[in-house]
């Protein structure tokens, strides 16, 4: 066999393995919308997806509750791991991540401020649109906040003096930061204050609505074709900078734009969410184990199953305890932290 015959047949494999997750979605999406605390079949769910007759209760159950919470699940999970590979590739680091970097900790604290700054809130006490914009207000902060984090990183990844790796230590500091503010205002608040502040701590897609999906679906899409079209960069940036000059790609515009889009998107999932951790860490790693270091290759598996994972979480987060449903941001925790450590006693380098 030459080698020509070989590498194809080692596309083939991966090409099989992408095939393979991204016909899993499709199960694991309907998977996650039959469970709940009121059972329903999938013949049903499909019935009420195509238009056809179904019992009312079922129908406003899929639309109102399920439906945007699975897309949530689905759109964060391709968003958080395709940036956090993204921003592996341009920063040269493994240890980069949504969470590593600040960004997640800037959106927790504007919401709390957000909070903080508010008059004493009620949902059972105040009409539905009073607490539609108290959440907005709040969602808005984090943003807001995550944005001024992502400016800062930016501001400093453009300067020819600080290094890649410089960014994760400027990272960690701001999340430190970030999360003394936190604190700060916990200490200080009320109690409704405190329990609203911790209650946006926590990542939970139970909080999606249709508008935080359509707004996430926009960014995911244009943050992901945009990092897909730069694969054959970061596959060149991957041999050094001055190889990568020489190949004609525009290092420092590149890592910039890499940085805003990532950062961007972050920001808009964390706002609408709450934080979610190691998935933008850990599924880039798990991704490179299976299909190598391509990112031609790297990028859209780490998008597909990083939604895989998530709608996976979320499910079996919803399915622990009957009529219990707890923030997928826990599992994500206990399931990331012993999976990260032990593809960091793999062999193989991550």
């Amino acid at each position: 066999m030459s080698v020509i015959d070989e590498y194809r047949q080692y596309l083939r494999r991966k090409y099989i393995l992408f095939a393979a997750m991204l016909l899993l979605l499709p199960f694991a999406f309907l998977l996650s919308i039959m469970v709940g605390p009121v059972n329903i079949g999938s013949a049903e769910i499909i019935r009420i997806l195509l238009g056809y007759e179904a019992s009312e209760t079922h129908i406003r159950i899929i639309y109102h509750f399920r439906l945007p919470q699975s897309l949530a699940a689905l759109l964060a999970g391709a968003g958080l791991a395709i940036s956090g590979a993204t921003m592996q590739a341009v920063l040269r680091n493994p240890l980069c991540s949504p969470f590593t970097l600040g960004i997640s900790g800037a959106a927790i604290f504007g919401a709390a401020l957000v909070i903080f700054l508010s008059e004493g809130f009620s949902a059972a006490t105040l009409p539905a649109s009073n607490v539609s914009r108290y959440v907005s207000s709040v969602t808005a902060g984090a943003f807001l906040s995550s944005c001024l984090a992502t400016a800062l990183i930016l501001t400093l990844s453009g300067k020819r003096l600080i290094k890649p790796e410089t960014i994760i230590l400027i990272g960690v500091a701001l999340g430190a930061f970030y999360g003394a503010g936190t604190m700060m205002l916990q200490y200080f608040a009320a109690e409704w204050q405190l329990n609203a502040m911790i209650y946006w701590t926590f990542g939970d897609t139970q909080r999606a609505t249709w508008a935080s999906v359509k707004v996430m679906s926009l960014f995911v899409g244009v943050s992901g074709i945009y990092f897909i079209t730069q694969s054959w960069n970061y596959n060149a940036l991957a041999l050094g900078e001055e190889n990568a000059q020489s190949l004609g790609v525009p290092v420092r515009r590149m890592r910039l734009e890499t940085m805003f889009f990532a950062s961007l998107l972050i920001s808009v999932l964390t706002a609408s969410l709450g934080i979610i951790g190691f998935i933008g860490l850990v599924v880039p790693h798990g991704v490179r184990l299976w299909v190598g270091s391509d990112h031609r290759l790297v990028l859209p598996c780490s998008l597909v199953c990083g939604a895989l994972l998530l709608i996976l979480a979320d499910t079996t987060a919803r399915s622990i305890s009957p009529g219990c449903l707890m923030p997928v941001s826990i599992l994500t925790a206990f399931l990331g932290a012993p999976l990260f450590f032990l593809m960091l006693l793999n062999k193989r380098e991550v």
